[in-house]
């Protein structure tokens, strides 16, 4: 099984660029067909196959309801000369990616019976087979494997994203498992939605793809645990999470890939983005975030605005020591007075009955405790000591 042949490839490549090998030799460049040629013969040779085959809509329309069914393509031909050709069955949606509208279709066998529908940013238990438009299959899965979206080719996301899980999941006691009512269909795609110009093994450069697939299970992400949702952090709203020219990464770094969704601190001002409130109702979407200073950039994406204090105690959030190990998470945020309740969210930190804002925690008013006061000169400020 070649589950790598779907791993997502960078686009970062640009029409006309010619990719040079050592030395000065010409007949060692290698030139990147034009994009928007390339879609123009793609197009034509998807158009091509849809018109001459058919899949096995007898035998599904003759499957019970719920069962698990397997797609099958075969030609218009001799005794299928009947046929109804995938080209009245498929529907046409447009993708722009590389400044081009690909169109591609998708053919939805079955819905799905279970309620979730993953977006582009999820991660989606999928069985599924790969093949050109000739039908060799180049990748196929007996079981089903779990696959993050943001890391395959656009076009299999674009196609898995239009159905639902499966109703239900039966361990079978061996090992196995038994799906009900699973989403099942297929996408046809052109290169520029595939590998393009990439050879992978048995893939020639430039080739259009057809991905079918049993669409099992629904993960909802949160790549990176800074609470925001990661189809939200789709700054430019591509219906990608790893657009090119940092796009989706406000900060312009390098950690983890730079990206948003799978950088837990957005603004690279030092304070995790969880720190920053980037979603007040808890529901992952970051449209209600805090904008403390007002300028229509939420705190978690502007590098200029630190200053959050979600216990309204007077000390900022990263000075409650909120993230001690710096993994983003904080499970391991100090509790001075073992409440159960974190510093940064808690406005008695000592749990001595006054609150923290009241115990001359920051003298200058700047947010920052290191000039607390220590009235029995122990080496606790006040504020954390409940003794004094």
């Amino acid at each position: 099984m070649m589950m790598k042949k779907i791993k997502y490839l960078f686009s970062f490549l640009i029409t006309g660029i010619v990719l040079t090998s050592c030395g000065n030799d010409d007949d060692n460049r290698i030139v990147i067909r034009d994009r928007g040629e390339v879609y123009t013969e793609d197009l034509v040779k998807l158009q091509d196959y849809l018109n001459t085959h058919f899949y096995n809509y007898e035998e599904f329309a003759a499957n019970p309801a719920g069962a698990d069914f397997e797609i099958a393509f075969d030609t218009i031909a001799d005794v299928n000369a009947g046929k109804t050709p995938l080209a009245s069955q498929v529907v046409s949606k447009v993708l722009n990616r590389d400044g081009i509208d690909y169109t591609y279709y998708t053919l939805n066998v079955r819905q799905g019976g279970g309620v979730a529908r993953p977006t582009f940013a999820d991660s989606t238990l999928v069985s599924y087979e790969g093949r050109l438009l000739d039908n060799t299959v180049f990748d196929s899965s007996t079981n089903s494997f779990w696959f993050d979206l943001p890391n395959v080719v656009d076009g299999f996301t674009a196609g898995i994203i239009e159905l639902n899980e499966a109703a239900s999941i039966i361990s079978n006691g061996d090992g196995t498992l038994s799906y009900t009512d699973s989403g099942i269909g297929a996408v046809f795609m052109p290169s520029g939605l595939a590998y393009f110009n990439r050879i992978q093994n048995t893939i020639p450069q430039y080739s259009p793809l057809i991905f079918t697939y049993q669409l099992r299970k629904v993960k909802t992400t949160d790549h990176d645990n800074d609470g925001i949702l990661s189809k939200f952090e789709d700054l430019d709203g591509d219906q990608d999470v790893r657009s090119p020219e940092d796009r989706d990464n406000t900060d312009n770094d390098i950690v983890n890939g730079g990206y948003n969704y799978i950088d837990a601190d957005d603004d690279g001002d030092g304070v995790p983005t969880l720190f920053e409130n980037p979603d007040p109702n808890g529901d992952g979407d970051p449209s209600d975030a805090e904008d403390l200073d007002g300028d229509g950039i939420p705190g978690y994406l502007d590098a200029n605005e630190v200053n959050i204090d979600l216990d309204n105690d007077g000390i900022q959030n990263r000075f409650e020591q909120p993230d001690p190990n710096n993994n983003g998470n904080p499970g391991d945020a100090r509790d001075t007075d073992n409440d159960g309740i974190p510093d940064y969210l808690d406005d008695d930190d000592d749990g001595d009955g006054i609150p923290t804002s009241q115990e001359n925690a920051d003298p200058n008013n700047n947010g920052n405790p290191v000039d607390a006061l220590d009235t029995d000169g122990d080496g606790i400020p006040d504020y954390l000591d409940a003794d004094s």
